[in-house]
């Protein structure tokens, strides 16, 4: 089937829409669908695969595939008897394309909020976010990521900061203060030893065979932090191919899954999953990383399905906050298939690349980036060689790129404008759009979109899903699910 992808952009027509979003009513929390539950999940399983658009999924169901001849889990279960299904649209107060802090305080609090808050609503108010709710009335609650666990997508389902998504030392302060059950991903540079000598009796586990000890129900059942990176978590195909003592976000979400069950005991609990790294691969326009990050995340749904497959008292979702980089496969027949097949010999992340060229050539401004950032903009300004830049893009995708593709990179390091589109040139777009030659993977820009994203439920409280839905009444379905009783202000 030959499928015609086309995206019109009318920037002026958004710039003049922006206040006239501004003045709509925001749905709030109180306004639920009118179906009601047939009964209460005791248990909410909640999975964000960050910046998956519906390009990204088929990425890595193709993928999938051609290389193990099976479905991604996700499709499975939405062809699944049983399954609700719907489209969330993703914007957020101050304009039609949100970011995750935006879309997760939108789940968290059930109402739209600008654009880099977290649980902080337009007019300075605090909700409750639905994590803490949970806790009120008993539950345990906890979050699994692959960014830093005071990244936007954990913080908006659990904290109110009256500054930005950027204050993550008061993010993971307030984390801590709010007695959060299970926390598992990076982010130890937020988690000085000053800050955890405040808060003795929680459980900080740091190393592979800490983890392991976890997940194999040899620690406490009080508070646990997992910290397995200073930043962001690696890319999994760095993960992989490096073979670093990380555990996948599969393993992590059935450790966690078999720890809250313990510590929620009768009251059952709430865990939010974040695919964190799908976004990002998205933003740096990485299609190799975009794919194996993607089929991650799906074996972290495969491992909620199986925990859940006899169950009838969990409510599982798997989502999206919103589309990143709108990617997608854009050459017919054999030869399209013979492109992504490329994808599986990538060895190393653009990210990997980028920290290869600042050690090796001098840079004209920043530090080189840590690696497993994952907030970086590319390094410009660098006297680079062309020869040496080829090298390590061919040892990282085992390409091997044109004299005029090397050259053309080698002005965008140095600085230079090389695609009419100046968004695209921002990030690693020049590098995306050369790989695109060869894999034929190509990305509408290194920014989040406005498109719609999927909804897939399963469990007591499913029905709650609507066929479409703005992103703030998801959390409305979500509390009418668990049947909680009314939020407690938060402190």
């Amino acid at each position: 089937m030959t499928i015609d992808r086309r995206t019109f952009l009318g920037a002026a027509g958004l710039t003049a829409a922006i206040p006239v979003l501004s003045g709509l009513p925001a749905a709030r929390a109180d306004q639920a669908p009118a179906e009601e539950p047939r009964r209460a999940a005791k248990n909410l399983v909640f999975m964000v695969a960050d910046g998956m658009s519906f390009g990204t999924l088929s990425l890595g169901d193709m993928v999938l595939q051609l290389r193990d001849g099976s479905r991604a889990h996700w499709v499975g279960l939405m062809n699944r008897a049983g399954t609700r299904r719907g489209l969330v649209e993703t914007r957020s107060a101050d304009g039609f394309v949100t970011d995750s802090a935006a879309a997760s305080t939108a789940w968290g609090i059930g109402e739209l909020v600008d654009n880099g808050r977290v649980g902080m609503t337009p007019d300075g108010r605090f909700p409750t976010p639905i994590l803490i709710h949970a806790k009120q009335a008993g539950k345990a609650g906890g979050l699994v990521t692959t960014t830093r666990v005071t990244h936007a997508t954990p913080a908006g389902f659990s904290c109110n900061v009256p500054t930005n998504r950027d204050d993550e030392s008061r993010i993971a302060a307030q984390m801590l203060e709010r007695r959060i059950d299970l926390m598992v991903g990076g982010g130890a540079r937020f988690f000085p030893d000053s800050l955890l000598a405040k808060h003795p009796d929680v459980e900080v586990i740091r190393t592979r065979s800490q983890f392991d000890a976890f997940a194999g129900g040899a620690v406490g059942t009080g508070p646990l932090l997992g910290l397995f990176a200073g930043s962001h978590v690696p890319f999994e195909v760095d993960r992989r191919t490096l073979s670093l003592p990380v555990p996948s976000l599969a393993e992590m979400s059935r450790a966690a899954l078999a720890r809250l069950e313990r510590a929620g005991g009768d009251a059952g609990f709430v865990l939010q999953i974040e695919g964190g790294r799908v976004d990002h691969a998205g933003h740096y326009n990485d299609a190799a990383g975009l794919i194996d990050d993607m089929i991650a995340f799906d074996a972290a749904v495969g491992a909620v399905i199986e925990w859940a497959a006899n169950r009838d008292d969990t409510l599982v979702i798997v989502t999206a906050d919103h589309a990143t980089a709108n990617p997608g496969l854009t050459e017919y027949g054999a030869r399209g298939v013979k492109g992504l097949m490329k994808t599986l010999k990538f060895r190393h992340s653009f990210e990997w690349m980028e920290g290869k060229l600042a050690s090796k050539f001098p840079l004209a401004n920043p530090e080189p980036p840590e690696f497993g950032d994952g907030d970086m903009a590319h390094a410009t300004g660098i006297d680079i060689n062309p020869a040496d830049l080829r090298d390590i893009i061919e040892e990282a995708t085992g390409i091997a790129l044109s004299k005029g593709e090397t050259e053309l990179l080698a002005r965008w390091k140095r600085g230079e404008a090389v695609d009419g589109f100046a968004l695209a040139g921002a990030r690693y777009g020049p590098l995306g759009a050369v790989m695109a030659n060869h894999t034929f993977v190509a990305f509408l820009s290194p920014n989040h979109t406005s498109d719609p994203v999927e909804i897939t439920a399963f469990g007591p409280g499913s029905e709650l899903i609507a066929p479409w839905q703005q992103i703030n009444r998801v959390h409305a379905a979500l509390v009418k699910a668990l049947d909680l009783p009314p939020a407690k202000p938060v402190a």
